[in-house]
């Protein structure tokens, strides 16, 4: 979302979770937010440690066993990962020598066929959307927690292999003494699971919840995430009668009430956009004008978990709208393009020459008219007009200072840089 002050949200969003803390849920049960990217919490057995979730760095998650060891001097002989995402399991290796058992959760999603030829695209524009090849003041954040460690001189992701999964549903079990139920619940991660702690009223829920609009559409790409599966989990979610809802990422929600309240907010919000969309692609809109239809309702657009700091409605409305619809938007214009330049020349020949688009292009620039600016800057650049590289670079760079959204922001940053290094 682009907002004049989308920078200054961002740093003030930026402060969350920065520093280091712990926060002791009852008497066994340990929350550790701002130790990474990610939190961790820490369940005390019988004569043991059980530990869900292990940040992104060793480095991380050796302060955070230094911290923990104030508490206890059990050993951690348990980890449980919610999800496979690498900043939830880079630090495992710090508990090499002690863990005895690691439980994952089977992916509920069916990976598309040769997804990995692909890798090296996504891993390159996923690099784009984390921020990876900016300052840390360039990248401000990662829209869910702190710069990830290899980000600010910590080693990277050193995760352990599972010893056990769990299959799909519910599965009860007792780990050194601890009473929990491991339920499989597909969302942000088709491997994704929640821990439930009965007597402790705690539940811990991974990445399907955080305090902001979650990420259902990442602009690295990869695999759809199916948001109707995501909201059978939401449901799941609610259902639990949990005094304490510790995520994956930001801010633990405490009291039975505000837990309610809170995550049934979260799911009707993500449910309403997800039916409007629906409803607008049966109504046989094409996408753009889906996008400009779809909106969260009045009543949750200034809940501050639902802050577009991390995910988008946009992006969201897009990926639903591919999903189940496919590339094609409706528009038969679209059904076959011409190609890039001869549209580009077409287009410029038409408005009467690439001198007046270089003036409506500064004019926009002038009018912070910066979407249109790129527009603008991608017809020159299709007639080979390469002076404007770093024109584009520039209006880039001003429109990531509008973005709320730390993945947009990051990528726009991300292409700003590259198009510069190429001049």
């Amino acid at each position: 979302m682009l907002v004049e002050n989308g920078a200054e949200l961002l740093t003030d969003f930026a402060t969350i979770n920065i520093k280091p803390q712990m926060k002791k849920i009852g008497d066994d049960v340990y929350f550790f937010s701002g130790y990474g990217t990610s939190n961790v919490i820490a369940i005390e057995g019988q004569t043991s440690v059980i530990l869900i979730d292990t940040l992104e760095s060793p480095d991380a998650s050796a302060q955070l066993l230094h911290d923990l060891q104030k508490e206890t001097t059990k050993p951690v002989k348990t980890i449980i990962y919610t999800h496979g995402h690498p900043d939830h399991r880079g630090g495992a290796s710090t508990f090499k020598e002690t863990v005895e058992n690691i439980f994952a959760f089977n992916n509920q999603d069916t990976p598309l066929t040769s997804i990995n030829a692909i890798n090296h695209a996504l891993n390159d524009r996923g690099a784009y959307q984390m921020g990876y090849h900016l300052s840390n003041a360039e990248a401000l954040t990662m829209g869910i927690g702190k710069l990830e460690g290899h980000m600010v001189g910590l080693r990277g992701y050193e995760p352990l292999q599972p010893t056990e999964f769990i299959a799909n549903g519910v599965s009860a079990r007792t780990i050194d003494g601890v009473l929990m139920q491991l339920a499989t619940a597909p969302g942000e991660n088709g491997d994704m699971g929640y821990i439930w702690l009965p007597d402790q009223q705690v539940l811990c829920c991974g990445d399907n919840y955080y305090g902001c609009f979650p990420n259902l559409a990442p602009i690295r790409g990869g695999q759809y995430r199916d948001i109707g599966n995501w909201l059978k989990s939401l449901d799941l979610l609610v259902s639990y009668d949990a005094q304490y809802v510790l995520p994956g990422h930001l801010e633990p929600l405490i009291g039975a009430k505000d837990v309610k309240k809170t995550l049934s907010n979260y799911r009707d919000a993500l449910s309403s956009i997800f039916n409007q969309t629906l409803l607008a692609i049966d109504q046989g809109l094409p996408v753009q004008e889906v996008v400009e239809t779809v909106h969260l309702p009045e009543k949750f657009k200034n809940l501050p978990y639902l802050a577009e700091i991390y995910g988008t409605v946009e992006w969201s409305v897009r990926a639903i709208f591919a999903a189940y619809v496919g590339w094609f938007d409706g528009n038969p214009t679209n059904l076959h393009s011409l190609p890039t330049d001869a549209a580009a020349t077409k287009m410029i020949n038409l408005i009467g020459g690439a001198s007046k688009v270089e003036s409506a292009l500064q004019k926009a620039i002038t009018e912070q008219d910066y979407l249109w600016a790129l527009e603008l800057c991608d017809l020159l650049l299709g007639i080979g007009r390469t002076k404007t590289i770093l024109i584009k670079a520039q209006v880039l760079r001003l429109v990531a200072e509008q973005e709320t959204t730390a993945t947009g922001r990051h990528y726009y940053l991300s292409t700003a840089k590259e198009l510069e290094a190429e001049v």
